[in-house]
């Protein structure tokens, strides 16, 4: 299994101005998993992304938000 490392939120509990800060280790802890066989990562025609587990759990990937669809 990959570990997703945590974003540390600076005191006072605020989020950073850049939203994006995130972004870039959650999407290679991905594919990481895709990598090691765990999950397939596909370009729909909408041209969203769908991250398909090995567990049968299925993703939207979204510029934000990441949607659980099954």
């Amino acid at each position: 299994m990959t570990l997703i490392p945590t974003l540390n939120l600076p005191k006072g509990g605020r989020r950073p101005k850049e939203p994006d800060v995130a972004k870039a280790p959650v999407m290679a802890a991905l594919a990481g998993i895709v990598a090691e066989g765990g999950a397939v990562i596909a370009t729909l025609e909408s041209g969203t992304l769908e991250l398909r587990l090995a567990t049968g759990e299925i993703f939207h990937l979204g510029e934000g938000t990441v949607t659980r669809i099954a």
